[in-house]
């Protein structure tokens, strides 16, 4: 049974929360009194007349970390603010008169009322944030240490099963007698990074949250759809499903991350055995109606998510995408996801997110060349099917590899493919046995043959397979001339991916240039990225997870170089992300 824990409110964006003993709420807004103020930062203007505004417009926790830790009294009229060092100010909390705040700050910080009862939130639709904290308890546990609720600003806090919040995403909830619309899941940033006791970012959120569970996303966001009390030990119901426009009407929000970020339930509607120990799942994606898949390339992968009870994930080839479904295929190995993927039933619940990938068809190729070995012909067949819907007409060359007949799976797909292409060839190579598969080689291709035929018909080559086969064939490549540009692996992110910052090193002061923010100043180490440097400095930058893995803050390099520090190292003199990198001499940034 999912359950109401505590319900909060912020007076003041960005600062500490009261609790509160209940809520009365009305649709289509918050929690009374919740962000109805906001401090502006003079990094942008504030709407007038109490209008939404973005974030990037007032004080923050991104830029002031140590907000957390100022105290907020309230009386029937005022809000005395007090800073960690114990200076006062008060503020009207009935007026809507504009004021400035200096002694609190060292300067000024205006003040600006919110209308109404919708306040400053990141995002203009957003009436209400739910946490579910048995998921922190679940984040806590993968960090090895404890981590207050508190840091996720939410305004109800839930009991319910770990991330089964993301379940109800585009669904009806009841909650007393409220009822609330679920409408988009929650992306993290740097502010759930800071201890809010302390007001010092203690670790990377976005980042730990990627690297354990595959997506930089907890909680979910509701708008209140009909009015009602709310009170603790509430009783959490799922009523019915919305109609899928709610739902990308919350997708369309400028503010909103891209909807295939977005972690959302999917159902498995039917399993295919294809072969020995290789499986297909064919998936209905709840988002489909918004329009999730309608950018998805061949090649791309998803994610699923919360593949055991230490919520594995892992990433997927779509091996095909028909009749409002998705496919993707899986040999079983000794590793936790597959044997997830194979336990899977008809009818069971999933969260995925996705498509994502970049190894995708240039329709622009001179030729076409697949190489595939094992359970890498997953991005080989649909790459296929989309030439043969798109009548390609220039030169395809197919080559696999697999033990025998037994383990071999969506060759039929492949043929059915060729044959509707006018100038497509297949080569099947089997290493074990080739009794009873019709056109199969016994042995394995001559990758050096391939490498050359590649060469001389100036083709793009598609690579996916085990290692070691994916290396040989990357190499041969290499000898005949066929290099980086006309290179295309099937590779994706994993847990295990990289996350952690290098040191800054010790440097003389360097001139940075944001050339469209019109910042020019210069960087010390103790500015931290360029990140940290540009909003400092009031640059406006997207940005989600700070660790180098979402390419949010990818800018182009204008001039100078910029210094990685996640990842392999080196030098960036053409794109950068602003997140993990720093000046290596004088820089411009497209910005």
């Amino acid at each position: 049974m999912s359950t109401v824990e505590n319900i909060y409110r912020y007076p003041i964006k960005g600062f500490p929360g009261e609790r509160l003993k209940q809520a009365m709420l009305r649709p289509n807004e918050g929690i009374a009194g919740d962000r109805a103020i906001g401090l502006g930062s003079g990094a942008m203007a504030v709407e007038g007349h109490g209008a939404w505004t973005p974030c990037q417009a007032f004080q923050r926790m991104t830029i002031r970390p140590d907000l957390t830790t100022f105290q907020i009294n309230e009386d029937d009229r005022d809000l005395r603010l007090t800073s960690p060092t114990g200076i006062s100010e008060t503020i009207d909390a009935n007026s809507s008169n504009l004021d400035e705040l200096s002694a609190a700050f060292g300067g000024q910080a205006s003040i600006h009322r919110a209308t109404g009862n919708r306040g400053y939130w990141d995002h203009q639709d957003a009436t209400i944030s739910i946490i579910n904290l048995s998921t922190v308890e679940s984040i806590a546990k993968m960090a090895g240490r404890p981590i207050d609720p508190l840091r996720f600003r939410a305004n109800i806090y839930v009991c319910a099963e770990p991330w089964s919040e993301f379940q109800w995403l585009g669904t009806r909830l009841g909650i007393g007698d409220a009822q609330f619309d679920v409408i988009r899941p929650i992306d993290r940033c740097k502010t759930t990074s800071v201890d809010v006791k302390t007001g010092r970012t203690d670790l990377n959120m976005p980042a730990l949250l990627i690297r354990h569970f595959g997506h930089m996303f907890c909680g979910v966001y509701a708008t209140v759809h009909t009015s009602g009390t709310i009170v603790p030990g509430a009783k959490i119901e799922t009523r019915e499903h919305l109609q899928g426009h709610q739902v990308k009407a919350a997708a369309n929000v400028s503010t909103a991350p891209a909807l295939p970020d977005w972690p959302r339930p999917a159902v498995v509607e039917r399993t295919v055995e294809e072969a020995e120990a290789i499986r297909s799942l064919w998936i209905r994606d709840s988002l489909w109606e918004t329009g999730v898949m309608e950018g998805f390339k061949a090649g791309q992968f998803i994610r699923i998510h919360n593949l055991s009870e230490s919520h594995t994930w892992r990433s997927y080839t779509v091996s095909a995408v028909k009749d409002d479904l998705l496919r993707i295929t899986v040999k079983r190995d000794e590793g936790v996801g597959s044997n997830a993927i194979h336990q899977v039933v008809e009818g069971g619940n999933l969260i995925i997110t996705g498509p994502f990938g970049e190894a995708t068809l240039n329709k622009n190729s001179n030729a076409l060349h697949f190489m595939s070995a094992g359970i890498g012909i997953t991005p080989t067949a649909v790459k296929l099917a989309e030439l043969a819907q798109q009548d390609y007409d220039k030169p395809v060359h197919v080559t696999h590899v697999a033990r025998k007949g037994q383990e071999l799976a969506l060759w039929d797909d492949i043929v059915t493919a060729a044959n509707a292409l006018p100038n497509a060839v297949t080569r099947l190579y089997l290493t074990r046995d080739v009794v009873g598969v019709a056109g199969a080689q016994s042995g394995r291709p001559d990758l050096q043959a391939l490498a050359q035929r590649a060469k001389e018909d100036a083709a793009d080559v598609h690579i996916c397979g085990p290692s070691g086969f994916v290396d040989s064939a990357v190499a041969a490549l290499s000898q005949a001339n066929v290099h980086g540009e006309r290179i295309f692996l099937d590779t994706f992110s994993s847990p295990g991916v990289e996350t952690d910052m290098r040191p800054i090193p010790d440097s003389e002061p360097i001139k940075v240039t944001l050339a469209q923010s019109g910042v020019t100043d210069y960087w010390t180490p103790a500015d931290g990225t360029l990140l940290d440097f540009a909003e400092v400095r009031g640059a406006i930058i997207p940005s989600h997870c700070r660790a180098g893995l979402c390419k949010t803050c990818n800018c182009s390099v204008l001039s100078g170089t910029a210094t990685r520090l996640v990842g392999t190292e080196g030098e960036d003199e053409k794109q950068t992300l602003v997140c993990t990198s720093i000046p290596k001499e004088t820089l411009t940034l497209d910005i």
